[in-house]
């Protein structure tokens, strides 16, 4: 399991990604609100590693500094895994989405076994709805989604989790005042 690095939405804006998981849960499909984890929050992967640990925290936290950022969503992806789907909100990537993410790998310069597809020019930012889909359910999951309409999105926190001590550490940004945000450091 990987460290990540995530950007996480205002709630209003989770409240649009919630309403698309219910909306599969809703048919029994596979969706991420079936993610039993207290961290499981929609949220865009900035970066992610091996090990993303506290040495980077400093840097990251000057990295997400900044206003809070407007996102559009942009239609669905879908990420083929061995066997089965990951369906998830596409969202574009803005020149302030995009800086942001190179200002935090910046930060993250040099940390060892980064997850490919998270680095600087690869990268695909979206919000993931469900994973572990057969070619049917992503059918019907993408029936019952197809006439949700893109929506815009507000972000700015941003958060690292620590996959080996199963915690999340609040790193800032935004300017975004969260009910227990709790700033730096906050778990």
């Amino acid at each position: 399991m990987a460290d990540s690095v995530e950007l996480l939405l205002e709630p209003a804006s989770d409240a649009f990604l919630l309403d698309d998981w219910a909306a599969l849960e809703g048919e029994g499909l596979p969706n991420q609100s079936r993610h039993q984890s207290w961290s499981n929050a929609p949220h865009i992967t900035m970066a992610a590693a091996a090990r993303i640990d506290d040495r980077y925290d400093a840097g990251l936290a000057a990295a997400a500094e900044g206003g809070p950022l407007e996102l559009v969503t942009a239609g669905f992806l879908v990420f083929p895994t061995r066997r089965k789907f990951v369906l998830a909100r596409q969202v574009v990537a803005d020149t302030a989405l995009t800086h942001l993410h190179r200002r935090l790998w910046f930060a993250l310069e040099g940390v060892p076994d980064a997850v490919p597809t998270t680095v600087r020019g690869v990268w695909t930012p979206h919000i993931t709805l469900a994973h572990g889909l057969t070619a049917d359910e992503l059918a019907a999951a993408l029936e019952i989604l197809r006439n949700r309409p893109p929506e815009i999105l507000a972000a700015g926190i941003v958060r690292r989790w620590d996959a080996r001590e199963k915690r999340l550490i609040l790193l800032g940004g935004g300017g975004v005042e969260w009910p227990g945000s709790g700033g730096v450091g906050a778990q």
